[in-house]
């Protein structure tokens, strides 16, 4: 047998297991939404910064080559200036530098932009080839003049000793990766760094006017994809008397001239510094950013799943903890919720045969166990009537049982006590018929109770007329109306076609009849009544002129052992069980039966029978 309590948690457990349910799956949802959100805005942080520090390593290698060109150019500058200071410090002015300081004075004013170096290339530690102003100068004036200013010795060129001095300057000093310096000085061929490399080739004119550097990606022999800087700086030409060379405005920088790169011009003698550096390098910088970005990104996504499994067990944590606490706390909660029904079975207990009512205080119940209460108490009050009937019918059983078997010995004692005729026995013994077919009738009404009891559902249905049943059992009774002195008569409207059971309805109409004869006055009439009802089916009365029924009675006559007029004894056995089982048949043919009475003017039965 299930427990009430039991059920109660079952249907509490699933339903706190359904919200606990949906309680983790919207947690788990907005959890899994936030997360992600989250991820995916530090997933692109991650990415910005990627590409930030992409940008900033190749702006970085740049700058690296940038400082390095120009670290390159101004040591070139600097070792050019020391060697051209070493030359004007060796000795004072000879009288063939006088002589072209005179020179200078009486040609300057003339042609103010003209520096004192005018005549060929070699005279001029820069090299510059174009013929600016015809002066007849004696070539050996100009060699002996240049060695005695400069201190070269005699017979060697003047530019392979510059040169030469800057080479080895470079030779001697350490540089990283690889460059080549580009200038007319060395005579097209370019100073390189130690080692085997390749030679570059170089077009100057490739470099904007506005920039003094540019970056391309070149095939390098041997060293594959490079990244190379071609910077641009300027070195200051002396002139015979330790001067800078003025700039001459007007002349573009990078002048036309002879050879692959272009003769001085205002801002000096121009060098071309290429500085390479192999793209691996590079390469391996934009590796290592990805790679901390890859491991970023897994770090991420590891944390963002570590997050996601910690929620998920603490939201399962609290579910379960929630679950185990509700599961004892609902055990004791419900308990308390049903001490009152506890109390109300209790009461139930004490109730028996003896006493049958329901000793319990409504207030002490739940709203909810007020109608059971009240429900029980008019159940427990109608069995204690029904009781009470059943204890009265039984007494009115055995005294209308008594009676006719006190009589029947009575008279089969009178005839046993002195020898009779035969007439005398043939009245006695009609007289014992009797009194043993009125025992036979109430024998007979009671089994038929005890057949309806046990056996409530069998109803045979078939197609019947009930008009042409009604006249039957018209028939039948006719012949004891008239023996009452009563008149019978039908009333019929054609044929009244019903599925039902005959031998039931039968009953019910000679029931009715029976009760219409035994309760009627001599010289009244009974009235049998059939006609087809408003919706099919149809509907069968018994009118009576008889005694009537008081209304409050009207309501009990139904009721097993209930009899009207106990006082009738009369004209046979009347136990009160003739109506209940008139309502009974009824009650299993699916129709409905009413009475009208006015107490002393007669009585109806009406019977509304379904199709």
């Amino acid at each position: 047998m299930p427990s009430l309590r039991r059920s109660l948690i079952a249907y509490f457990l699933v339903l706190l297991g359904l919200a606990l349910l949906s309680y983790a799956l919207v947690i788990d949802r907005f959890a899994h939404e936030t997360l992600r959100a989250r991820q995916e805005s530090e997933t692109k942080r991650i990415e910005q910064e990627h590409d930030r520090n992409a940008v900033d390593a190749e702006e970085k290698f740049n700058d690296q080559m940038t400082v390095q060109a120009r670290t390159l150019g101004s040591e070139l500058r600097s070792v050019y200036q020391a060697i051209t200071e070493e030359a004007q410090q060796r000795r004072p002015l000879t009288p063939e530098q006088q002589q072209a300081q005179d020179i200078q004075k009486r040609v300057q004013p003339h042609f103010s932009t003209l520096m004192i170096v005018l005549a060929l290339g070699d005279i001029n530690p820069l090299g510059s080839a174009n013929i600016m102003l015809a002066v007849t100068v004696h070539r050996s004036s100009r060699e002996h003049l240049l060695r005695s200013v400069w201190g070269w010795p005699t017979g060697t060129p003047t530019n392979n000793l510059v040169a030469e001095r800057l080479r080895k300057s470079f030779d001697l000093s350490e540089h990283p990766d690889y460059f080549q310096i580009h200038t007319n000085l060395t005579q097209n061929r370019p100073i390189r760094s130690k080692g085997e490399h390749p030679d570059l080739a170089l077009d100057p004119a490739g470099l904007l006017e506005t920039n003094d550097h540019r970056f391309d990606d070149p095939d390098a022999p041997h060293l594959g994809r490079v990244r190379r800087i071609v910077y641009r700086t300027y070195l200051n030409t002396p002139n015979f008397f330790g001067m800078g060379r003025p700039p001459q405005p007007g002349r573009p920088a990078g002048g036309g001239g002879v050879g692959a790169f272009p003769r001085s011009n205002g801002d000096g003698q121009p060098v071309y510094v290429q500085y390479i550096r192999k793209l691996s390098d590079l390469d391996e910088q934009k590796i290592a950013i990805s790679e901390n970005r890859d491991l970023q990104l897994r770090r991420i996504e590891s944390e963002t799943g570590d997050s996601r499994d910690r929620l998920r067990v603490r939201v399962a944590g609290i579910a379960a903890l929630t679950f185990v606490s509700l599961v004892v706390g609902a055990w004791f909660i419900i308990g308390i919720g049903l001490s009152p029904l506890r109390k109300l079975a209790s009461a139930v207990s004490r109730v028996n045969e003896r006493d049958l009512r329901l000793v319990i205080d409504k207030s002490d119940l739940t709203v909810e166990l007020v109608p059971i209460h009240d429900k029980l108490t008019r159940s427990l009050d109608a069995l204690r009537i029904a009781f009470e009937r059943e204890k009265e019918a039984v007494a009115d059983i055995s005294h209308e049982l008594r009676t006719p078997v006190a009589g029947l010995l009575a008279t089969l004692d009178v005839a046993l006590r002195r020898p009779r005729t035969a007439e005398q026995y043939q009245t006695t013994l009609e007289e014992c018929r009797t009194i043993s077919r009125q025992l036979a009738h109430l024998v007979e009404r009671v089994m038929t109770l005890a057949y309806l009891d046990a056996d409530p559902a069998q109803v045979t249905r078939l197609e019947t007329d009930a008009a042409a049943l009604a006249e039957g059992c018209a028939a039948v009774i006719r012949p004891i109306s008239e023996s009452h002195q009563l008149t019978l008569r039908t009333d019929i409207d054609g044929p009244a076609m019903l599925a039902t059971d005959p031998d039931k309805l039968r009953e019910v109409m000679i029931n009715l009849l029976h009760n219409a004869v035994e309760y009627n006055r001599p010289g009244g009439e009974i009235e049998l009544r059939v006609h087809p009802g408003k919706g099919g089916g149809a509907v069968v009365e018994v009118a009576d002129t008889g005694i009537g029924i008081e209304p409050e009675v009207q309501t009990k006559i139904f009721e097993r052992f209930y009899r009207a007029d106990p006082s009738r004894t009369q004209t046979g056995v009347h136990a009160g069980l003739g109506l209940a089982i008139v309502k009974e048949y009824v009650n299993r043919l699916g129709g409905t039966i009413a009475v009208e009475s006015q107490l002393g003017r007669g009585t109806t039965f009406r019977v509304t029978l379904p199709a």
